[in-house]
């Protein structure tokens, strides 16, 4: 089974389009399921994910009773997915549902597959300049402190082996915690490949991520990250 992880916090505006097109456009060879982990959303999107869960048993719905963070709706959603390859990525659209096939096609003597938007083929559309400047600098600086050849080190829609990925400690409530999942599988020297994503902009909803905030929380976890990475 292939487990589709998906964190989601007030996502009204876009929840129902998202699990529409998982259930029109992923095409694969076993059967899947999609975790939706609620995490503590004041709005309607845990109303909106019951409804499709009474349509379509392959989603499943865990709740936060409280916003946790990223970092730990992965965690929960880790604990609970019940497959062999566990899948993350956004519940905004910013990560088509059908290049799933791909990230688990990727995944052929693989512990990891990462949907990069920095790799040949990849990229973002309709994102401001600025933050494309931004979002490739601090990967590539992140590539040379952690010595590894990873283009898109903090990529949010991956696939792993569920061996591994409930192996991994997360301690990050934020964005970085995809900074620290992918410590562990550098520091562990797992094997992992990168196919090209075009990335784009999200058309509904708000986007929960602040570059100022983000900003702040990778220059306080700089030192943490360093010290797991080399010790």
């Amino acid at each position: 089974m292939i487990s589709i992880v998906v964190p989601a916090y007030n996502e009204e505006a876009v929840i129902a389009r998202f699990l529409e097109a998982c259930m029109n456009d992923i095409r694969l060879d076993e059967p899947f399921e999609v975790v939706v982990v609620n995490d503590g959303s004041a709005d309607a999107t845990r109303r909106i994910v019951l409804g499709f869960q009474e349509r379509y048993p392959a989603i499943r719905l865990v709740d936060h009773e409280v916003n946790r963070g990223l970092g730990k709706a992965l965690e929960t959603g880790f604990a609970a997915a019940r497959g062999d390859i566990v899948v993350t990525m956004d519940s905004d659209l910013t990560h088509p549902p059908a290049m799933i096939r791909d990230l688990v096609e990727g995944m052929n003597g693989v512990d990891l597959c990462i949907a990069s938007r920095y790799v040949r083929g990849g990229g973002m559309e309709d994102v401001p300049a600025w933050r494309v400047f931004i979002s490739r600098a601090a990967n590539l600086f992140f590539d040379l402190i952690l010595w590894t050849r990873i283009q898109d080190l903090s990529a949010g829609f991956k696939a792993y082996r569920a061996e591994h990925i409930r192996k991994v400690t997360i301690r990050s409530s934020g964005f970085e915690c995809q900074m620290e999942i992918m410590l562990y599988f550098i520091k562990h020297r797992l094997k992992y490949r990168e196919i090209p994503l075009v990335l784009r902009n999200r058309q509904f909803g708000t986007s929960k991520f602040r570059f100022v905030k983000m900003g702040m929380k990778y220059v306080r976890s700089l030192g943490r990250f360093l010290a797991y990475r080399w010790s």
